[in-house]
C-alpha cells in the first residue's frame, strides 16, 4: 500500500464509526430529522460517508488479518471479504435511496409513497433492507475474529455489543458507533506501514570468491 492508501485507511478506522454516530445523534436529537429536510439530508450524508468508510476498514482488516494468519484463518478472511462488501454495497444502496426520497419528497406523506414505491419491486427488501445489509455485520465479525494479537478478542467483544446494540433499537446507533471506535481505533496502527518510493531493498550482486577472499566487486 502507498503512503496515502495507509494514511485514508488508518483515517477511516476513526471516520466511519464517528459518522455513524453523527448520524445516529442527528436522528435521535435534531428536529425534523424523519422527515424531508436539512436534518434528514445531513443525517443520511453521513451515513452514506460512514457505510463507504466502512468498506475501507473492511480492506484493512482484511489486510491485518491475513497478513499474521494460518491456513485456516486465511481461508475465513477469504470468505469474509465478500460478504462484508456485499453488506457494504447494500447499505449504500439503502443510504442512496433515502437521499433521493429526502431531495425528492415534499413532505412526510410523499417520502412514504416513494419508499412504498420502491420497496414494492420484487427483490429490495432482502437485497437492501433486511437480509444483505446484515452481511457486512457478519463479514466484520468474521474479519475480527480472524485477527491475532492481544487487541483482537477486545475489538472483537466491543464490536459485537455495539452491533447489539443497533439490533436492539436505532435509537442506539451512537452508543453503536461509539462501541464500534472503541473497536477499530486500537487496530489502525496494524495496517502496513508503506514502504516510501525507492526505499525498498534491493539485494546486491552475489559474492563472487576471488582466491581465498570474498569480494564484492568483479575480480581484477
Amino acid at each position: 500500500m502507498t503512503h496515502r492508501a495507509v494514511r485514508f485507511t488508518r483515517f477511516s478506522f476513526i471516520a466511519a464509526p464517528l459518522l455513524l454516530v453523527a448520524y445516529g445523534s442527528v436522528r435521535l436529537l435534531v428536529e425534523g430529522s424523519r422527515e424531508p429536510g436539512a436534518a434528514w439530508i445531513t443525517g443520511h450524508l453521513a451515513f452514506l460517508g460512514g457505510v463507504l468508510l466502512f468498506g475501507v476498514v473492511c480492506s484493512g482488516l482484511r489486510r491485518a488479518a491475513a497478513g499474521a494468519a494460518g491456513p485456516a484463518r486465511r481461508a475465513v478472511v477469504r470468505a469474509a471479504w465478500p460478504v462484508a462488501l456485499a453488506g457494504v454495497a447494500a447499505a449504500t444502496a439503502q443510504a442512496v435511496i433515502d437521499l433521493y426520497a429526502g431531495f425528492r419528497a415534499a413532505d412526510k406523506a410523499e417520502m412514504s409513497e416513494i419508499f412504498a414505491r420502491v420497496q414494492n419491486v420484487p427483490g429490495v427488501m432482502p437485497v437492501v433492507y433486511t437480509v444483505v445489509p446484515l452481511f457486512l455485520y457478519v463479514g466484520v465479525i468474521a474479519l475480527l475474529a480472524a485477527l491475532k494479537g492481544p487487541r483482537a478478542v477486545p475489538s472483537l467483544v466491543a464490536f459485537v455489543l455495539g452491533t447489539v446494540a443497533i439490533a436492539a433499537s436505532l435509537d442506539f446507533l451512537p452508543l453503536g458507533g461509539l462501541c464500534y471506535l472503541l473497536a477499530f481505533a486500537p487496530l489502525r496502527h496494524r495496517v502496513g506501514a508503506p514502504q516510501a518510493p525507492g526505499s525498498g531493498h534491493r539485494p546486491g550482486p552475489a559474492p563472487r570468491r576471488c582466491g581465498r577472499r570474498t569480494r564484492w566487486s568483479p575480480c581484477g
